[in-house]
C-alpha cells in the first residue's frame, strides 16, 4: 500500500522539520510505503531551504512544489495534483503539527480490515499552549470502528489534519477538491460534503495527531476573526452549503449536520471572539450577520442546541435568538429551585460566621434582590459580599453575572437551623434549602 501525505507550508520554518520527521520515522517503512508532498504556499522565511534539504535526502519519497501565496485550500489542491499515480490513500498534515510514530501502520491496518471504507480519521491532541485531548475524542473510546453519521449524530468531524482518504476520490474524473474561495472551514466543507454522500467513516483509535495550539495566537484560525468573510459569508458559503447538501440528498437537515453547525456557531459566542465583530463589521454588515445567524438557528431543532457541550447560558442565548430573533430580548427565565451554597461556616465564641452564594442557571440575581434566612417566623436579610468578577456578555448583552450572589452573615450561636430564601425586587419571596449549621461545620 502507498500513502501520500500532503503538507501545505507557509512560513513554517520553526515547525516543518518536526512534521516531516514524524512521517519519515514512522513504524511503517517510509521508503516502501510513504510519499510526502510539500507545497510551499509563498513562504518568505527559510521554509523552502528546509524542504529542499529533505528532498535531497529522500528524492524518491519527497516532492516539493512552490506556488504563489493563495491559502491552504489552494496549496492542498496543488499537492493533490502531484501525488503519485501509485498512491492508494491520501492523508493530510499541517506543517506545524505532527503524527505519532505508529499512525500510518495503524491506518494501514484499518484499511486492510475495512476495504469498503473510504475515509479514516485519527484522534487529535493539543500541544504547546495547552496539553489536552480534543473534546471530540470520545468517538475513539470504543477502539477502531466504523461510524454511520445517520445513526451517531454527535460523531462530527471537520479537521483535515489526520484524515486519510482513498486516493481515487481525488484522482478520478470527479476530482474532489478544496474550495479555494474560502479562507477557513474549507476542510470541514470538503469532509462533510464527502460524508453526506458516503454516510460512513472509520476511526483509528491508537494513532495520534498532535495539533499545535501556538503560544502566540497567530494562527490562521485565530486571525480569521478579524476577517469580514468570517461572518455572513461564512454562514452562506459554508454552513448553508452543508445544510443544502443534506436537504438535497436526504430531504432534510440531518441531526448530524445540525449538531455539526451548531457546534461551530457557538464559537461566535465565546468571550475571546464575540466582541471582535464590532471591530470588523459596520452597522449594515452587523445587521446582515445577526439576521443570517438567527435564520440559521431556525433551521435546527432545539434538541441539538440543548445537547451541545457548552455552558448553559450559551444554550439559553441561542434558544432565545431562535425563538425571538434579533435584536436580542433578554429573558430572565423562571427561577428554579436551587440550593444556596455555604462556602464558609465557623463558630467563634457565641457567633456563627457564615459565607456563601446563590447561583441559579435560569435566574440571574438583580441588584435589588436580597437573600434572607427564615427561622420560625423571624426573617434576617443577609449582607451582600461581592464575588470575584464572573461577568459574561454576548454581543452587548449580559448573560451571566454573579456579582450580586455572594453573602455573609453573623448569627447567634443558638440559631443553628433555618431556611434560606430569596426576595426579588418585586417583593416576591421564594424559600430555598433548609440547613443545619452543625452539619455544615462537620
Amino acid at each position: 500500500m502507498k500513502i501520500s501525505i500532503i503538507i501545505p507550508v507557509f512560513n513554517a520554518g520553526p515547525y516543518i522539520s518536526k512534521a516531516v520527521d514524524s512521517i519519515i520515522t514512522q513504524s511503517l517503512d517510509f521508503r516502501k510505503h510513504v510519499e510526502i508532498v510539500l507545497v510551499d504556499d509563498g513562504s518568505t522565511d527559510h521554509s523552502k531551504n528546509i524542504c529542499l534539504k529533505y528532498v535531497s535526502q529522500w528524492p524518491e519519497n519527497i516532492k516539493f512544489i512552490e506556488c504563489n501565496n493563495s491559502g491552504p485550500a489552494h496549496a492542498r489542491n496543488i499537492g493533490l495534483d502531484h501525488v503519485s499515480t501509485r498512491t492508494d490513500y491520501i492523508g493530510f498534515l499541517d506543517a506545524d503539527d505532527y503524527l505519532s510514530e505508529i499512525t500510518l501502520e495503524k491506518v494501514n491496518s484499518f484499511f486492510l480490515k475495512n476495504q469498503d471504507i473510504d475515509l479514516a480519521v485519527i484522534p487529535l491532541y493539543h500541544f504547546e499552549r495547552i496539553d489536552t485531548p480534543h473534546r471530540l475524542n470520545y468517538r475513539f473510546d470504543e477502539g477502531d470502528r466504523v461510524i454511520d453519521i445517520t445513526k451517531e449524530y454527535q460523531a462530527i468531524h471537520f479537521h483535515i489534519g489526520g484524515c486519510f482518504f482513498k486516493a481515487t476520490h481525488f484522482t478520478n474524473e470527479n476530482k474532489l477538491r478544496f474550495n479555494t474561495e474560502l479562507n477557513f472551514w474549507e476542510d470541514a466543507l470538503l469532509i462533510n460534503t464527502f460524508l453526506l454522500k458516503h454516510n460512513q467513516y472509520g476511526v483509528v483509535a491508537d494513532a495520534k495527531y498532535y495539533y499545535r495550539k501556538r503560544a502566540q495566537e497567530d494562527s490562521l484560525v485565530s486571525n480569521s476573526w478579524y476577517n469580514k468573510s468570517r461572518y455572513t459569508e461564512m454562514i452562506k458559503k459554508c454552513y448553508i452549503s452543508v445544510i443544502n447538501e443534506s436537504k438535497r440528498i436526504y430531504g432534510t437537515v440531518l441531526p448530524y449536520v445540525q449538531f455539526l453547525v451548531i457546534y461551530h456557531m457557538r464559537l461566535y459566542l465565546f468571550p475571546k471572539n464575540n466582541e471582535i465583530i464590532y471591530k470588523v463589521l459596520d452597522e449594515e454588515e452587523l445587521k446582515e450577520f445577526f439576521t443570517a445567524f438567527v435564520s440559521l438557528l431556525q433551521e435546527f431543532e432545539e434538541e441539538y442546541i440543548k445537547k451541545q457541550d457548552m455552558p448553559f447560558y450559551y444554550k439559553k442565548y441561542m434558544l432565545n435568538l431562535r425563538k425571538n430573533g434579533w435584536p436580542y430580548l433578554p429573558d430572565q427565565g423562571k427561577l428554579k429551585r436551587q440550593n444556596v451554597t455555604i462556602t464558609s461556616c465557623n463558630l467563634n465564641g457565641f457567633t456563627w460566621s457564615v459565607e456563601g452564594h446563590f447561583m441559579n442557571k435560569e435566574y440571574m440575581m438583580k441588584p435589588a434582590d436580597r437573600l434572607f434566612i427564615q427561622s420560625k417566623n423571624k426573617i434576617t436579610y443577609l449582607t451582600r459580599k461581592p464575588l470575584p468578577s464572573k461577568l459574561r456578555t454576548i454581543w452587548g448583552t449580559i448573560v451571566r453575572n454573579y456579582e450580586h450572589t455572594g453573602f455573609k452573615a453573623s448569627l447567634p450561636f443558638y440559631r443553628i437551623k433555618f431556611q434560606f430564601g430569596l426576595e426579588m425586587e418585586n417583593g416576591e419571596r421564594i424559600l430555598l434549602n433548609k440547613v443545619n449549621l452543625w452539619n455544615v461545620k462537620k
